[in-house]
């Protein structure tokens, strides 16, 4: 039997949905709807748009599906848009009076928590579903729990209209958030890169990375970096920038698993790199209840930190290897690189502008930022079609096409953010939040340092099966209270998390971004990974300098915060060098390991079991020991070092 016209139907379907979820998310952002009269609650357009978007992920594979397996896709397509145009028609009904329609309110939560769990299978595996399952199981039998973690047992049917129904729940913030923030800033992303923001980035990097040693290297950590902040997603951008950066490195003498793991920890830096970062950020700005231009003021600097530990690493080896600048690169004159780029630039100033000038909120600004990239393409689009050829062009089916692949790329993170807002419904519904926030209170208070490496432990572990928002939205949700709890801001108790549930990316045995790396640069896996955890090794410090030192997130006196900073660049670059056996010259192993405990000291929190005067005179220490080696080594042989003196 020929399914080819089943298969291209569904072709057709998951395009079209595809192009309109971004559509919707526009409108609503802009408040079309209540400008027209129209009274809407925002889980009815939330729910319409996870029901797109499950359409759109089961008719992507029946595209693809023959026979029964087509059938089964086919029917979960349709039901799953269904279900999302059901919701969006009763919702104000059911969220205020469930309990008048017990059945209606039982089948609904039934179908919708079946459509979301094998919607996530399919786009992001087993692991969610199962922690969601978990979660489901502990809200009918959690009062057979012994112990602290004790909770409240409920009815299966309770919980399934609680899913259904509740405003707390599948509909919340989370999913509301994906659709209505995520989305916009996906959109502003792909339309960028269409018209030439990518060449812009690359042509930025390269000049930023000069001539020096290495300089094949640092412009893919600077690209790199730039993409990621506003894709968001590491492996996508390993994937769209890699395939040009690895090959570059590796031609300038850098080996297969070092070219990718370096681009494996540069493109995972852009979710913590402003000005866009990545989806969490969006959700971290919303349950703190925090401006998201807050969220970007405290992501600065230790994206710096990030980034410049990276490229010193990449300067030394470079020394040490005898990497050669590589001269055939084209470097175009600044003047024209901003020329060549200019709408890519005032997009950016837009979206800035509006956001720390007329405070305006992150969504609405990107779309006022997209709305000038629109208008500009299609203007010289028009001029084009009367033979006047004058800037970055974008044709209506190109446009159309772009909206289309952001469409397909936020469908998974509609899914997740779903998930996630059951998990977080069903936690405060059982009283497991209260509990575990209880227990990890308890614990915290005797041992703080021994719950934070817990907590950097469990995000590292869930992220071997979870993309960064599912492990934010959990972290958030059990661990960062308790730390809010035992006196830690807010604001830095939820970047520890956020780092945490990002490392995963570059963290073996599961190092996702770091194995989509090998794929392109031919070395193997697990050595690719373990070159990524070592050219990452500060991210795994930086959170505890949150907790530690909360100057580094801009909080506090200025020279609070400089002192900081000074003292983390001056410990990175000690560390780097004792990791490499090479700065300006080489070190020996006396002086590496000198270097890397007087390193790891200045990044401590020497204030908290000693006097001020340790810590600051631990970081004297370090920078008069830099000052005058690099001050022996520009006057001396090259060979020698002052820390071997």
């Amino acid at each position: 039997m020929d399914n080819s016209p089943a298969r291209h139907l569904f072709q057709v379907i998951a395009r079209v949905l595809a192009f309109l979820v971004p559509l919707v998310a526009v409108i609503w952002v802009l408040a079309i709807p209540q400008r027209m009269g129209f009274l809407i609650y925002p889980e009815q357009v939330a729910a319409l748009m996870l029901g797109a978007a499950l359409c759109v992920a089961f008719s992507r594979d029946a595209a693809t599906s023959s026979g029964p397996k087509l059938l089964i896709d086919a029917v979960l397509a349709i039901l799953a848009l269904s279900v999302g145009a059901y919701v969006y028609v009763r919702f104000p009904v059911l969220s205020e009076g469930s309990h008048l329609y017990p059945t209606e309110a039982f089948i609904l939560g039934l179908l919708v928590a079946l459509l979301v769990l094998e919607g996530l299978r399919r786009v992001v595996g087993w692991t969610l579903v199962i922690i969601t399952l978990t979660m489901f199981c502990y809200a009918l039998w959690g009062h057979l729990v012994p112990g602290p973690l004790r909770g409240r047992g409920q009815e299966f049917a309770d919980v399934m209209r609680f899913i259904g129904t509740d405003s707390a729940g599948t509909w919340g913030s989370a999913l509301q958030i994906a659709a209505f923030v995520v989305v916009i800033f996906v959109l502003f992303g792909g339309v960028l890169l269409a018209v030439g923001g990518g060449d812009f980035f690359t042509q930025i990097a390269t000049r930023f990375a000069g001539r020096g040693p290495g300089n094949t290297a640092k412009i893919a950590v600077v690209a790199s970096g730039l993409f990621g902040s506003i894709s968001g997603s590491a492996v996508s951008n390993v994937m769209s920038t890699g395939v040009m950066t690895i090959p570059m490195m590796r031609r300038s003498g850098f080996r297969p698993d070092q070219a990718g793991a370096i681009e494996s920890v540069a493109s995972t830096g852009g979710q913590l790199a402003p000005p866009v970062m990545g989806a969490a950020a969006f959700l971290m700005a919303e349950l703190l209840q925090m401006p998201y231009k807050s969220i970007l003021l405290a992501a600065i600097l230790p994206a710096v930190i990030y980034y410049l530990s990276l490229y010193v690493q990449i300067d030394f080896i470079a020394r040490r290897d005898d990497h050669r600048s590589a001269d055939w690169i084209e470097h175009r004159p600044m003047r024209q690189v901003i020329a060549d780029g200019w709408l890519p630039l005032a997009a950016f100033v837009v979206l800035l502008g509006s956001i720390f000038a007329w405070n305006t909120r992150a969504e609405v600004a990107a779309i006022w930022a997209l709305g000038l990239i629109v208008v500009v393409a299609l203007g010289f689009w028009v001029l084009r079609v009367v033979n006047v050829s004058w800037g970055p062009a974008v044709s209506p089916k190109e446009l159309a096409a772009g909206i289309t692949k952001t469409g397909g790329q936020v469908c998974d993170v509609l899914l997740i953010c779903a998930a996630a807002g059951m998990i977080i419904g069903l936690l405060a519904t059982t009283g497991l939040g209260f509990s575990l926030s209880l227990f990890l209170i308890q614990f915290g208070g005797q041992n703080l340092f021994g719950l934070l490496v817990v907590t950097a432990i469990v995000g590292i572990v869930l992220g071997l099966g979870l993309p960064t928002t599912g492990v934010y939205l959990l972290l958030a949700t059990m661990t960062a209270p308790a730390l809010v709890q035992l006196g830690i801001p807010s604001l830095s108790a939820h970047m520890f998390v956020f780092y945490y549930g990002m490392l995963s990316m570059i963290t073996p045995p599961i190092a996702l971004a770091a194995y989509a790396a090998a794929s392109i640069s031919g070395a193997p896996q697990i050595r690719t990974g373990v070159q990524a955890f070592r050219f990452g090794w500060i991210a795994y410090f930086l959170p505890f300098l949150f907790i530690y030192k909360p100057g580094l997130l801009m909080s506090g006196p200025w020279y609070d915060i400089a002192y900081v900073f000074a003292s983390s660049v001056a410990a990175l670059a000690l560390v780097s060098a004792a990791l490499i056996g090479h700065a300006l010259g080489r070190i020996p192993l006396p002086a590496r390991i000198g270097a890397a405990v007087l390193g790891i000291a200045m990044i401590a929190p020497l204030r908290q079991i000693g006097p001020a005067a340790l810590e600051f005179g631990v970081s004297a220490l370090g920078i008069a020991v830099i000052a005058i080696y690099v001050l022996r080594m520009r006057s001396g042989p090259g060979t020698m070092t002052a820390l071997r003196d």
